[in-house]
C-alpha cells in the first residue's frame, strides 16, 4: 500500500504538471494565433481601398508602407476573378499557378472574405492566408508565417523540464513524509479490521482514538450492506420466480432499448430461445421483426401505451408496450406478450360460422318466400303446379328444420352438454340399429349395407355415439354411386375402439381432405343440395370424436370411394 500511495502521488503530480503544461502551451498558441490573424486582417482592411492597388506605383507604395510598419514579413498577392495572379511581392518575375481553387480565394469571391492555414513545405512552417475583395473582379490576399504549436512547445520545453525536475524533488520528499504519517495509524488498524467489520466485541480491538469513528462506521456499514444485499437477493429471487412462471412474455428495456430482463416465455414467444440478456444487449439482437421494432420506437418517441396484435407462424400474440416514466422522461419500457391464438381462432371460427349460418338459412327461406308469393299472387293456378311448388316449399322447410337441428346438436356437443351421462354401450348393437334406420334410404339407390362387428363395449353418452354412427353411414350413402356399397366395421385394436365406414362413392379430391370437417364445407355443393345435406355432418362427427379424446383418419381418392376411421381410447 505504501508503494501504491507513493506512486499515485507521483503520478498525479506528473500528469497534473503535464496537463498544465499542455493547456498553457495551447492557450498561449491560441492567443498567439488569434493575435497574428487579427493583425493581418486589420492591415488588409485598412489598406484595401481600391485606389491603393489600382496601378503598380500605388501597389508598391502600399506594400512598402505596410512592411515598414511591422517587424515581420508579409506576402501580398492580387488575384483576378479567373484565378490569375496579377501581383505578388514574393514572385515579381515568376509565373505563378492559377489560384482560383484556393479555399481563401473562393470564399473571398463568394462571401467577401476568406481565410485558411496550410503548411508551406518550402519554409517548413504554417502560413496564414487572409483575402478580401477590393473590387468585383479582384481579391487582395495577405499571408504571414505562423509558428506551429510544436514549435511553441519546443521553445518552452526547457522551462517545462526545469519545472518537472523541481516539482519531482519536492513531491518525492513530501510524498514520503505524507505516506509515512498516513500509514502508521492505518497499519495499526489493519490487523484488527476484520474483527471491526464483523459482529465481534469491539472491546478487544485496540485502535487509535482518531480511528474509533472509522472502525465503528465500518461495522455499521457492513451490517447495513449485508441487510441490504439480503433484501435485494430476496426481491430478485421473488421477481425471478414470478416472471419465470408467467405464461405471458415479460421483457424490460432501458432508455437505450437494451434488454435488462426477459423471462423464458418472452424468449419463446418472440422466437429467440437462446437469447442471453447479459452485457446490455440491444432489442435488435433479440428480434429483427420490423413491426415489433417500429412499435417500440413509436411508444418511446410518443411516450404512450401501445397495444397491438401480431401474427407469427400461425400463432397470434398481443403486445402491451408501457413506457416507464420519471418526471415526464421515458427511462425504460415494460413489454408484456400474451398468446391469443385460441381467442383469435375462436373469433375467426365464430365469424365464419355466423356468415355460413346466415347464408344457409337465407337460401331455403328465399325459396319458400318466392314460391309462396307466386301462389299468393295467383301466378300459379294449375293444381299440378301448385302441388309441385308446394312440395318444393315443403322440402325447403324440412331442409331448414334439419339445418337448425344440426346447428343445435353441434352447439350442444361443443358445450359438452350431457357428457357426464355415460353408460356402457354395445357398439355392435348400436351399429345394427343405425343400419336398420338407414336401410330404406340405401335401397332407393340400390346401395348394399354390410356390417362386420363383434361385441365391442365403450363407456360414453348413447345419444352422441348414435349420432356419430348415423352421420358416418348416412354420409356414405349420400355420396355413393348407384348400386354401390357401404361397409361398416367395429373392432378393438391396441387399446383403441376402432369404427370404420367405407363406401364406393365419388371419393374426395386431395385438396379438399384438409377441410371436410369444417362447418358447412361441401366438396360438391350441387350434389349436397340434391341429397339434402347441411354441411354439418362431418363437423358433428369430428366434435364428438374430440369430446372423447379420439382420432379421425380419412383415406380417399377422387373416384375411388372414401373410408373414415374413428379411434377412441379405451
Amino acid at each position: 500500500m505504501r508503494k501504491r500511495l507513493f506512486l499515485i502521488i507521483l503520478l498525479i503530480s506528473f500528469f497534473s504538471s503535464a496537463a498544465v503544461s499542455i493547456i498553457t502551451s495551447k492557450i498561449y498558441y491560441d492567443l498567439y494565433e488569434a493575435d497574428a490573424k487579427s493583425q493581418l486582417q486589420t492591415i488588409l482592411r485598412l489598406t484595401k481601398e481600391e485606389s491603393n492597388w489600382e496601378n503598380p506605383q500605388a501597389i508598391n507604395l502600399s506594400v512598402n508602407k505596410v512592411l515598414s510598419a511591422v517587424n515581420y514579413s508579409i506576402r501580398f498577392t492580387i488575384i483576378d476573378i479567373d484565378g490569375n495572379v496579377s501581383f505578388d511581392n514574393r514572385a515579381k518575375n515568376e509565373a505563378l499557378e492559377n489560384h482560383r481553387d484556393r479555399p481563401e480565394i473562393k470564399s473571398a469571391f463568394k462571401n467577401g472574405s476568406g481565410e485558411y492555414i496550410r503548411r508551406s513545405d518550402t519554409i517548413s512552417t504554417d502560413m496564414y492566408y487572409y483575402a478580401e475583395k477590393i473590387n468585383e473582379n479582384e481579391v487582395l490576399r495577405l499571408a504571414r508565417e505562423i509558428s506551429s504549436i510544436n514549435q511553441v512547445f519546443v521553445n518552452i520545453l526547457p522551462l517545462i523540464i526545469f519545472i518537472f525536475v523541481a516539482l519531482f524533488v519536492i513531491v518525492y520528499v513530501c510524498a514520503n513524509i505524507f505516506v509515512r504519517k498516513i500509514l502508521k495509524p492505518i497499519n495499526s488498524l489493519a490487523g484488527s479490521i476484520n474483527e471491526v467489520a464483523d459482529d465481534a466485541d469491539n472491546s478487544v480491538i485496540h485502535v487509535y482514538e482518531e480511528l474509533e469513528p472509522i472502525s465503528r462506521r465500518f461495522r455499521e456499514q457492513k451490517l447495513k450492506i449485508n441487510q441490504y444485499i439480503s433484501e435485494l437477493e430476496h426481491e430478485r429471487d421473488t421477481i425471478n420466480i414470478i416472471t419465470g412462471n408467467m405464461k405471458e412474455g415479460f421483457i424490460l428495456l432501458n432508455k437505450d432499448k437494451n434488454v435488462l430482463s426477459i423471462n423464458k416465455s418472452g424468449k419463446k414467444m418472440i422466437g429467440n430461445d437462446k437469447f442471453n440478456p447479459n452485457n446490455g444487449r440491444n432489442i435488435i439482437e433479440l428480434t429483427r421483426n420490423k413491426n415489433i421494432l417500429s412499435k417500440i420506437d413509436a411508444s418511446f418517441e410518443e411516450n404512450r401505451h401501445v397495444v397491438y396484435d401480431l401474427e407469427d407462424g400461425g400463432k397470434y400474440f398481443r403486445y402491451y408496450l408501457s413506457p416507464v416514466k420519471e418526471q415526464d422522461n421515458v427511462t425504460g419500457m415494460l413489454m408484456l406478450i400474451e398468446d391469443i391464438t385460441i381467442q383469435k381462432n375462436a373469433e375467426i371460427i365464430r365469424s365464419e360460422f355466423s356468415a355460413n349460418v346466415s347464408h344457409e338459412l337465407k337460401t331455403p327461406l328465399t325459396t319458400i318466400i318466392g314460391f309462396a308469393e307466386l301462389i299468393k299472387e295467383g301466378l300459379i293456378s294449375d293444381m299440378d303446379d301448385i302441388k309441385k311448388y308446394s312440395s318444393m316449399i315443403n322440402n325447403e322447410g324440412l331442409r331448414l328444420i334439419s339445418l337448425i337441428e344440426d346447428i343445435m346438436r353441434l352447439s350442444k356437443i361443443e358445450e359438452k352438454a350431457d357428457i357426464n351421462e355415460k353408460s356402457l354401450l354395445n357398439l355392435r348393437e348400436m351399429l345394427e340399429n343405425v343400419v336398420s334406420l338407414l336401410q330404406s334410404k340405401a335401397d332407393k339407390s340400390n346401395i348394399k349395407l354390410s356390417i362386420k362387428s363383434s361385441d365391442v363395449y365403450m363407456e360414453a353418452n348413447k345419444s352422441y355415439i348414435s349420432e356419430l354412427l348415423y352421420n358416418l353411414i348416412d354420409n356414405a350413402i349420400k355420396y355413393n354411386r348407384e348400386n354401390g356399397s357401404v361397409a361398416a366395421e367395429v373392432n378393438e385394436n391396441d387399446d383403441f375402439v376402432v369404427i370404420s365406414v367405407k363406401d364406393t362413392g365419388v371419393g374426395i379430391a386431395k385438396e379438399h381432405l384438409g377441410r371436410i370437417f369444417e362447418r358447412f364445407y361441401r366438396v360438391d355443393k350441387s350434389r349436397s343440395k340434391d341429397t339434402g345435406g347441411t354441411g354439418l355432418g362431418l363437423s358433428i362427427i369430428k366434435h364428438i370424436t374430440e369430446l372423447y379424446d379420439g382420432e379421425i383418419e380419412v383415406e380417399s381418392a377422387e373416384g375411388e370411394g372414401t373410408e373414415i376411421i374413428v379411434k377412441f381410447p379405451q
